[in-house]
């Protein structure tokens, strides 16, 4: 057995029986700051166990506000007169733009007339004006029906593409590549129709010049003034009303949301001048991965979340039937662009006016569904 020989301390405040002096004790910490720093250390695994349980129960998918907008273009020369200014509302049939026409831009009417009184007081320049008018329109027409051949085969080439791309011989790269070739030859076909148009209505517009011209050099006048269906004037002004608006009007009820041309500026055919968006409701597209596909089905529902917090009610009401990939600019650059299906939306209620714009981005939380539905 040891023997001990230290005496055990007989209370806190000596040792050895020696008095042990300790420094006075701290304040008590209140427990709510306990709870606090708790808090703090839990905030981040419980943020991140919440977005988990989200994405898990909710499927989330990138989308886009899609409005009916297209870009009107003229049809003829000439210099800008007049155009809606930004953000004004254009009827159906109203003028977008109106355009002078070459021959009102600044030439006085007897300069204007004199070629085509020549052309029809002359027999032989009138044959001669005839025919390379013809000509013109022949070559046209051909230049038309040799497009039309060249988009024909274009159009078969994508055909067989597809076949390939079914049987797994070539990319969906080289199905792209034949179809926008494709698209360039139906382009072409436009233009060409486009130009045989313009040819004709401007052969069209010569003739009634020179009728106009004929008809300002008779002695005797077309009507009286004030007699029912013409111009109190001249026989000049009622020919030149009975000519071809070169106006650009627009094709359905829509909003001015951008000019392509100024006041002043001279256009010519196939120049776009506006950018017209449709008062129509808009409706949002969305990309669903092809394992979601249970959510890709009319009625399902959803909310639409704007960037700003902003949250609509929404419903399924088509589906694109060609897969898309996800824009690039939705995409982390780590993550590839997969091809998805490009759901249709309608919202359930009308959309603000802020969140009317094209092409404007946000996300769709589809209501959770089992996977067996």
């Amino acid at each position: 057995m040891k023997i001990q020989f230290d005496i055990p301390p007989g209370s806190a405040q000596e040792a050895n029986g020696l008095p042990v002096r300790y420094a006075a004790a701290k304040r008590q910490v209140p427990r709510w700051r306990w709870y606090l720093l708790l808090a703090m250390v839990l905030a981040a695994p419980a943020y991140l166990l919440m977005r988990f349980a989200i994405a898990y129960w909710w499927e989330t998918a990138p989308g886009f506000v899609v409005t009916e907008q297209v870009a009107v273009g003229v049809h003829t020369s000439g210099r800008v007169a007049r155009i809606v200014a930004v953000g004004e509302t254009v009827p159906a049939g109203q003028p977008v733009m109106v355009l002078e026409p070459p021959t009102a831009a600044g030439a006085p009417a007897s300069t204007a007339l004199a070629a085509p009184l020549a052309a029809a007081t002359d027999p032989a320049v009138a044959q001669a004006v005839a025919q390379g008018q013809a000509a013109r329109l022949a070559g046209l027409k051909e230049a038309e029906r040799l497009a039309l051949r060249q988009a024909a085969l274009h159009q078969e080439r994508v055909r067989t593409m597809e076949g390939l791309r079914l049987q797994g011989a070539a990319t969906r790269q080289e199905l792209d590549g034949v179809r926008l070739q494709a698209m360039q030859a139906q382009a072409g076909v436009d233009r060409a129709r486009a130009e045989r148009a313009e040819t004709a209505a401007q052969v069209a517009r010569d003739r009634a010049l020179a009728q106009a011209a004929l008809r300002a050099q008779s002695p005797m006048p077309l009507a009286s003034p004030g007699a029912p269906g013409t111009n109190a004037g001249t026989g000049p002004l009622a020919a030149g009303a009975a000519l071809p608006s070169p106006d650009v009007v627009a094709p359905f009820d829509a909003t001015v949301v951008r000019q392509l041309v100024r006041r002043g500026e001279w256009v010519v055919p196939g120049t776009d001048v506006a950018v017209l968006q449709g008062r129509g409701a808009p409706m949002v597209h969305a990309y669903v991965l092809p394992n979601e596909a249970r959510y890709a089905q009319v009625g399902r529902q959803a909310s639409l979340q704007f960037m700003d917090g902003g949250r609509i009610r929404a419903e399924v009401v088509g589906v694109v039937a060609e897969a898309e990939r996800l824009p690039a600019e939705r995409v982390s650059p780590l993550s590839p662009r997969m091809p998805s299906i490009v759901v249709r939306l309608r919202p359930l209620e009308p959309l603000p006016a802020a969140y009317r714009i094209h092409q404007l981005p946000l996300d769709v939380r589809f209501d959770w569904v089992w996977s067996g539905f």
